[in-house]
């Protein structure tokens, strides 16, 4: 398989994408404030139910990226990149920020 610039550049872009996403998630709650519509929406439950459904999370990121990206040579590398962070978001980076509040609250008592 030869990584082509182009390629690469799509790899990179889909990285960039899903982190923007799951960045926007974390600030879901200012973006809901400063639109008026901070009643029905909840980043903290959006983000407790992503961790308690894992992989149905994983597989609900992975149909929207590829839904949007297609089968081709470029797509297909873009959503490689998304998955990439996905599973890293998913699986890394949610539960240790989890075990980093848990620790917080035992540690302020």
């Amino acid at each position: 398989m030869n990584l082509t610039p182009s390629s690469r550049s799509s790899f990179i872009a889909g990285i960039g994408l899903w982190c923007l996403l799951w960045l926007s998630l974390f600030k879901a709650d200012e973006i809901a404030q400063a639109g008026g519509f901070q009643r029905w929406i909840s980043s903290q439950g959006c983000l407790r139910w992503i961790r308690e459904h894992k992989s149905t999370s994983l597989i609900g990121t992975e149909v929207c990226n590829y839904a949007h990206t297609g089968l081709g040579p470029m797509g297909v590398t873009f959503a490689l990149g998304g998955t990439l962070t996905n599973v890293i978001f998913i699986y890394l980076v949610l539960p240790i920020l989890d075990r980093a509040k848990r620790i917080g609250k035992v540690l302020n008592l």
